[in-house]
């Protein structure tokens, strides 16, 4: 295997150059980096729409942070539009700070998910006393003070709120009732931002404690409900997601609210009051998945199925901590971890089918902890690079599989736009390699800050060496965050070519073997002969899917998909009736690229379920056994019997005949007429002074009635013998 290094990326001048000469000047290089910090990619202008961060319209330093998270890779905002500061006067809606926010997001690029919460005090009769901020938070959680000091969000007058856990007074009443403040909040706000802002959160982290909401489980319920209602009254466009969860605190919280929710009159008729389960999971890449697949496994046994958003995900960084850095602590990571974690928890949540991944947060401004892609200064950490880095590459995909292995962690994202994508890295302590296949004869490898190495073999494998894990501030000093990840890219994007051989006219309904021929090349890539470019192979081929219809338009019924077709390039489909059929299918190579359906390959048959069939049948004296009526044999007369059956035994129909008059000199035994399935039969014949006859015939398919003549030989026998019973008393 030979390594060419290739550097992935030029320096982003217009956007970084300051920046990085202001940190040459003042010596800011951490003493605990082994190298210097990964500068950033250029601007990441191609990504798929799936990754975003929270409270992305800072301004910090003199600069709005929106045009950098753009140029991570990240598409969405999160932040909250709390009911305390926009309707702090009943009846009164201050929207302008929100519409500047909005606006800059949406003038960058980057589209806003809404949190809707925070109860305003004139609205509650729980806690009629605005709470302020809180000098002290909840270790090991990342509680932000949202902006109401000196931001564009707030006025100074109410700079001293913290957001407010009360339930609203009169949840029970109707959404649009006069008296229902929830409600009315709910459809102003939606309805102001409608077209702007589209999706909407119901409350904030609703499981813990009594810091976002004090309510009962079945309060929420009803705070879902009419907040429901409220925002599809004013948006029916409006996508909205329940409260998103701390989890931890309380794990079985929001199975308990979906309980409550099945309880509510109107609930299957409204989605049970949510589109989108929202989620908030910190520090370990390793409880992603499985908390995710929980969670999606008891929403479709009581609910039913829906999408999940990471709305909240990151950790805080032990190495630099705004007021003890240096100190690990249960649950943290170094800058350098931090950067590890963006890429295996993306790829971790996209693996479990997570549709939403949003990073918290841009910059590290009004925290206890420090957890930003970048510091207050503007200055990118790592995890700034290593989002690049998934933003660009891990995004088209037409599926995600995994994880795999152990220690040599694995998932795989197929047929994106740069091929298929192996993300890999080591959840172990020690160094160890990995091999991986050589689905074509050369690879890139690119690693956490998007420096890429090009991979050559002449083998059947490539191997990687994979760095250890040193982020081990789980329990009992298990490890959160694997070693350093790395891609390996196989550059296929070319989709192979199937084509179904023909069918017969006509079929049997039961089975008929389908086969087929594929090809998979490259495209535009291979030798250049005087005849043009010579393809190269690709990936190859890896399964099919094959459809049935009764008409050319369909509709497609799935009849072979990839546990009949692996590896394979024939199996047997099912007919289920007579008429005519329709098959298309198509391929899958190595690479997860996917043949388009192809209207021009489809092929088709008759299938014959039955036919109406008569038999002529003819009986005679085979005097010397072979099988051929000869001039001087002549017809067996009978009596005899003739019986028709399937080719299982079971009897169709059955006769006896003696000697008649009018056909003896045709030898014709039998004149019959039925409607049978297609397929093998046989007749029995047995007659007086003959010996039995078994005779196999086909009814095959066809359209039209079918006359079948058979000729039956039957042996003489040539001698009886007669034994005497003996009967003892």
């Amino acid at each position: 295997m030979n390594l060419h290094t290739q550097p992935a990326r030029t320096l982003w001048v217009k956007f970084w150059h300051a920046t990085l000469i202001l940190i040459c000047l003042l010596g800011m290089v951490r003493s605990n980096l082994q190298a210097a910090p990964p500068e950033p990619l250029p601007p990441v202008t191609t990504a798929g729409g799936s990754m975003g961060t929270c409270y992305s319209f800072y301004e910090t330093a003199g600069e709005a942070l929106s045009p950098y998270a753009y140029a991570a890779g990240s598409r969405w905002d999160r932040f909250d539009f709390r009911w305390n500061v926009i309707e702090s006067t009943p009846g009164v809606f201050r929207f302008g700070p929100h519409d500047n926010v909005v606006n800059l997001d949406l003038a960058h690029g980057i589209d806003v998910v809404g949190i809707l919460g925070s109860t305003a005090a004139w609205a509650t009769s729980r806690c009629p006393v605005q709470r302020r901020l809180p000098t002290t938070m909840p270790p090991g959680h990342p509680l932000t003070a949202h902006p109401l000091a000196a931001h564009p969000l707030t006025a100074s007058p109410l700079a001293d709120l913290w957001w407010r856990p009360c339930p609203p007074d009169n949840l029970h009443l109707p959404w649009d009732h006069p008296d229902n403040a929830w409600g009315n909040y709910v459809y102003q706000t939606v309805t102001h931002f409608k077209g702007r802002v589209d999706v909407w959160e119901i409350w904030n982290e609703p499981d813990l404690g009594n810091i976002f909401w004090s309510g009962t489980v079945e309060e929420f319920a009803q705070l879902l409900k009419v907040g429901y209602q409220a925002a599809k009254a004013a948006n029916p466009d409006a996508t909205v997601l329940f409260g998103g969860l701390a989890y931890w605190s309380n794990p079985t919280y929001y199975i308990d609210v979906l309980d409550a929710l099945a309880t509510l009159e109107g609930a299957a008729a409204h989605n049970h009051f949510f589109d989108v389960m929202s989620l908030h999971l910190y520090s370990s890449v390793y409880h992603i998945g499985p908390i995710a697949a929980s969670i999606q496994a008891n929403m479709r046994s009581r609910v039913g199925p829906r999408p999940i958003w990471l709305t909240e995900t990151g950790v805080p960084l032990w190495d630099e901590h705004p007021t003890n850095p240096g100190v690990p602590y249960n649950y943290t990571a170094t800058i350098e971890e931090a950067a590890a974690y963006v890429i295996q928890a993306y790829a971790g949540a996209r693996a479990v089918g997570i549709e939403k991944f949003f990073f918290f947060r841009m910059h590290d401004e009004y925290m206890h902890e420090n957890f930003g892609l970048m510091r207050n200064d503007l200055t990118p950490r790592p995890a700034y690079v290593s989002y690049q880095v998934a933003a660009t590459y891990l995004h088209g995909e037409n599926q995600v599989a995994g994880p795999f292995g152990n220690p040599a962690r694995r998932i795989t994202f197929y047929g994106t736009p740069h091929g298929r994508i192996d993300v890999l890295w080591n959840m172990s302590g020690t160094p160890i390699t990995a091999t991986r296949p050589a689905l074509l004869p050369e690879a890139t490898l690119v690693d956490m800050y998007g420096v890429t190495q090009t991979l050559t073999t002449t083998g059947d494998a490539f191997t990687l060496p994979l760095a250890p894990a040193t982020a081990n501030t789980g329990d009992g000093g298990s490890f959160i965050i694997g070693g350093p990840p790395v891609l390996l890219i196989y550059a296929d994007t070319a989709p192979p070519t199937l084509r179904l051989d023909p069918l017969p006219a006509f079929t049997t309904p039961d089975t008929h073997t389908v086969t087929w021929h594929v090809s998979d090349p490259l495209t535009y890539t291979g030798a250049i002969t005087h005849s043009g470019i010579v393809p190269a192979p690709g990936t190859g081929y890896w399964y099919a899917e094959i459809d049935r219809a009764p008409t050319p338009a369909g509709p497609w019924t799935r009849v072979a998909g990839m546990q009949e077709t692996l590896g394979v390039t024939a199996t047997a489909i099912t007919l289920p009736h007579t008429g005519d059929w329709y098959a298309r299918a198509r391929a899958r190579d190595r690479a997860g690229n996917w043949q388009p359906w192809d209207a021009a390959s489809v092929i088709s048959t008759t299938a014959v379920i039955s036919r109406p069939t008569r038999l002529i049948v003819s009986l005679f004296s085979d005097a010397n056994g072979n099988g051929v009526w000869d001039e001087d044999e002549i017809p067996v007369t009978g009596p005899g019997a003739l019986a028709w059956r399937a080719a299982d035994g079971a009897l169709i129909t059955a006769t006896t005949f003696s000697a008649p008059t009018g056909t003896l000199y045709l030898g014709v035994a039998w004149h019959v007429s039925q409607t049978v399935r297609t397929g093998e039969y046989r007749l029995t014949a047995t007659s007086r002074d003959h010996l039995p006859h078994y005779a196999p015939f086909s009814v095959p398919p066809g359209s039209g009635p079918l006359t079948l003549t058979l000729e039956l030989p039957l042996q003489p026998a040539r001698a009886r013998v007669f034994l005497p019973l003996v009967l003892r008393r």
